[in-house]
């Protein structure tokens, strides 16, 4: 009877004032309680007030002492529950590796060491497991469009440390990926807290691995799914089934999944008049940019088949994500070149005009990369050469070019209209019969809002209402790049018709000071809006689709 009123008679306390005071138990001193949790001093001390008050107690040993009580009493009824409030569903890649059972203890202390290597240079977690194998899972601290070519690096990686070695165990050695989603206990501003993990991929993963032959590599159907979206496999088309050993054949192009370029009419004429100059030695140097999805490529690879329609030549090149080299690949010889090479390119003397030059992801440089080739750029235009460099938002400060001074124009992509994205989803749907497909192009329009490769997506996955897992991807990994507060966002996505921000600070029992500081960071971003009347919304529907899919599902 005494023990059930004392648990009936223990305070309330919110979600937040529960993670101050197991910071407090843990000895965290005010400044460390802020540090950790996102938050201004002054609210820290405003939260410890209100817990004294709750608590009836008048300092922080007395509060800790009293929450140990309370924690104890709390962890057989809804310690569950209160870890689902930090759960988030990732996408994510799974990379499982196994060696035969005779395989020595060298061989497989050099595999785990390997795998192990790899996933603490990215940000993966790595699993050992029984029966000589490992997992690596990426995209769990971060999500990245690039973590299935990381992850083919890291199967590469293993295989070529073991053919050092021995290359008869070597070539007895198994792999697959798998991609999907994940269950994982998160930060609030990004980040695998080292709780929990739980995902369906890394079982598939596992049953994968039983089905496949010693010296060979699996992919199920998602991930290659993924492996054709986000432009890894070179000039070769991938097989569900390989040898492991032709892994090296496959590299990271930066070439998506081809689709019409289409409402980009007025943009591609500008480009066309800047190639028709150029074939009188008239060069220019031309920025293109966008956010994600919004077709940079496309339209750099429509004047690229125009240059060389016209007889002229073309040098055409990605940039490489840091993870993957900070070099370029030459989409024209189709292979490797380094930032060196490609200005090497642009200062040559033109051997006909007009002569193109693109350098596309210009955004995934080095700094010291991007101003050499910005200064080449700047001779080539006195060369005659037309010269475009593609890349995200802001690309007058990556060229080094102040105030756009040697830059003859910029083309900056915006939107498309709902006319253009129907046509786009009418193309991916293609024309076999569709259950509702009148009504299925109206709302997966909507759901694009204008960006090309989410219409694009929609239609291929059109058969689920789920978010599918490409998107999922290219979402995501904007987001985790971002590190906004994703219980800020988490609130607004809770009301399709915006909540503004005193609500918000309710909601979360935050101070409303240091929360418009996170706000402001989110409105900067361009993932929220915010009305003159101060209600707060997502700029994109998949963005807040997105966000609810972070939640488990």
């Amino acid at each position: 009877m005494n023990g059930s009123m004392q648990v009936a008679s223990q305070p309330e306390l919110s979600q937040r004032q529960h993670q101050i005071l197991k910071l407090l138990q843990a000895g965290k001193v005010n400044k460390e309680v802020a540090q950790e949790l996102g938050i201004g001093l002054g609210t820290v001390k405003q939260h410890l007030v209100a817990i004294f008050k709750k608590l009836n107690v008048s300092n922080r040993a007395m509060a800790v002492s009293q929450s140990m009580e309370i924690f104890q009493g709390q962890e057989s009824r809804g310690a569950a529950l209160q870890m689902a409030d930090f759960l988030e569903c990732r996408p994510c890649v799974v990379l499982s590796i196994a060696l035969p059972q005779e395989a020595g203890h060298a061989a497989v202390k050099l595999m785990y060491g390997s795998l192990a290597a790899m996933a603490s240079a990215h940000d993966a977690v790595f699993l050992a497991r029984n029966g000589n194998a490992g997992d690596v899972i990426l995209g769990i601290q971060r999500v990245t469009e690039y973590d299935l070519a990381v992850a083919l690096q890291t199967a590469r990686a293993v295989y070529d440390d073991l053919l050092a070695t021995d290359v008869q165990i070597a070539q007895k050695l198994r792999g697959c990926m798998t991609a999907g989603v994940a269950f994982a206990s998160m930060k609030r501003f990004g980040g695998w807290t080292g709780e929990v993990i739980a995902s369906a991929a890394i079982a598939s993963a596992r049953e994968l691995l039983n089905e496949v032959a010693p010296g060979g590599f699996m992919f199920d159907s998602t991930a290659l799914d993924m492996v054709e979206l986000f432009g890894v496999g070179g000039t070769q088309d991938i097989a569900p089934t390989m040898l492991l050993q032709e892994l090296k054949n496959l590299h990271w192009t930066g070439s998506r999944r081809a689709y019409h370029l289409v409402g980009r009419d007025e943009e591609l004429a500008r480009l066309y008049a800047a190639l028709t100059d150029a074939a009188k030695g008239n060069g220019k140097l031309i920025l293109v940019e966008g956010e994600m999805g919004m077709g940079k490529s496309r339209l750099c690879d429509a004047i690229a088949k125009l240059c060389l329609k016209h007889e002229g030549k073309v040098s055409f090149c990605r940039s490489l994500p840091p993870v993957l080299g900070n070099g370029l690949y030459d989409t024209v010889k189709g292979a490797a070149c380094s930032a060196e090479q490609v200005a090497a390119w642009l200062r040559d003397q033109p051997a006909c005009f007009p002569e193109l030059v693109v350098v596309d992801d210009f955004h995934l440089l080095a700094k010291e990369q991007q101003s050499l080739l910005s200064a080449a750029g700047a001779e080539a235009i006195g060369n005659g050469k037309l010269v475009i460099f593609s890349g995200r938002r802001g690309m007058h400060e990556n060229t080094g070019y102040p105030n756009g001074a040697g830059i003859s124009e910029t083309i900056s992509l915006r939107r498309l209209s709902a006319q253009a994205i129907q046509v786009l989803v009418r193309n991916a749907l293609g024309k076999g019969a569709i259950k509702g497909r009148a009504a299925k192009v109206q709302r997966m329009t909507s759901a694009a809002a204008g960006v090309p490769l989410f219409a694009v997506e929609l239609a291929r996955h059109h058969q689920t209402e789920q978010l599918a897992l490409p998107l999922r991807v290219a979402i995501n990994a904007r987001l985790d790049s971002l590190r906004l507060d994703r219980n800020l966002l988490r609130e607004v996505a809770k009301n399709t018709v915006g909540a503004n921000l005193e609500e918000v600070a309710v909601a979360l029992a935050e101070d409303v000071g240091a929360l418009r500081t996170q706000m402001e960071r989110a409105l900067a971003a361009g993932v929220l809006s915010c009305s003159a009347e101060g209600w707060l919304s997502f700029t994109h529907p998949l963005l807040r689709r997105a966000i609810e899919n972070f939640e488990m599902e």
